[in-house]
């Protein structure tokens, strides 16, 4: 096993463990799909990573909100994604699946292309969930910077 796959697989087990104590507190039976607010209800901001915590293809790291992830292997706006980092569902923690394509929710397991698009809703539970928003990004100073609106 490669150096980054195991800290990618190390992580979700983390997450997985952190998720399952946290998130099921809020979890509720009456959900109507429309799920938590993302970061930016005043007007557009902006969330920015440094690209040395991308370096790899796989590579992602949440902040204030926001998932950034690499897809490819270039230094190019068109090698990164950036979308909300909960889903709309309940708020389970997003992850990317490098290995798989898609982002998935740790909570209830619904899936996401890369451009948002619903793949799978939640499994195992009740409601329907909606795309995700996928934000702008730009790359300025060796920060990736996503706006979010």
């Amino acid at each position: 096993m490669k150096r980054g796959e195991f800290l990618i697989s190390t992580g979700k087990g983390v997450l997985l463990m952190c998720s399952g104590s946290c998130m099921l507190a809020s979890c509720s039976s009456g959900d109507d799909g429309g799920g938590t607010q993302p970061p930016g209800n005043g007007g557009p901001t902006t969330v920015s990573v440094s690209l040395s915590g991308l370096s790899e293809v796989g590579a992602q790291t949440t902040k204030s909100g926001v998932l950034f992830f690499r897809i490819g292997e270039g230094q190019t706006t068109s090698d990164f994604v950036a979308t909300e980092a909960v889903c709309p569902h309940q708020g389970g923690q997003l992850v990317w699946e490098q290995e798989n394509g898609y982002i998935e929710c740790q909570l209830h397991f619904s899936r996401y292309e890369s451009d948002g698009d619903t793949i799978r809703g939640p499994q195992n539970a009740a409601g329907t969930t909606r795309d995700l928003k996928v934000y702008a990004i730009s790359i300025s100073n060796g920060n990736l910077i996503a706006t979010v609106s």
